[in-house]
C-alpha cells in the first residue's frame, strides 16, 4: 500500500444529499482515465451526506439555513469525523486487497 497514490477525488450528488464517493489511485505517475465502474462499497453516512447535501445546495446557491448548518455541525463534528474514519478506512481496507492500479467508490446515503 505503500506505492498508492490517489491522483484523483470525484464526490458526484445523487439526489438531494446521497452522493458517490470515489477515488482513483495508482501505483506510479501516469494518470488512468476511467468513468462508470462499478461501486465498491455501500456505507450509511447520514451526517456526511447532510453536510454534503448542504455543500451542494451552496454551490447551486439554493437557499440553506447556514447558522443552523453550523450548529447541528457543531453538535455533531465527533460523528462526523467519525463517519469520515470510516469511509477511510473502507479505503484502505480496499487498497490493501487490490494489486493493480484501480478505483474505490463508496455510495454515500443519509
Amino acid at each position: 500500500m505503500k506505492d498508492v497514490k490517489p491522483y484523483k477525488i470525484i464526490i458526484e450528488w445523487r439526489g438531494e444529499e446521497d452522493f458517490y464517493f470515489i477515488c482513483d489511485y495508482d501505483r506510479s505517475d501516469v494518470e488512468k482515465i476511467g468513468n462508470n465502474l462499478p461501486i465498491s462499497k455501500a456505507g450509511t453516512f447520514p451526517l456526511m451526506a447532510q453536510a454534503m447535501g448542504n455543500v451542494l445546495r451552496k454551490l447551486r446557491k439554493e437557499h440553506i439555513s447556514f447558522p443552523l448548518f453550523l450548529v447541528a455541525l457543531a453538535f455533531n463534528h465527533r460523528n462526523l469525523l467519525h463517519e469520515i474514519d470510516q469511509l477511510l478506512n473502507l479505503l484502505h481496507l480496499h487498497l490493501e486487497k487490490e494489486q493493480v492500479p484501480g478505483t474505490f467508490s463508496c455510495h454515500i446515503s443519509s
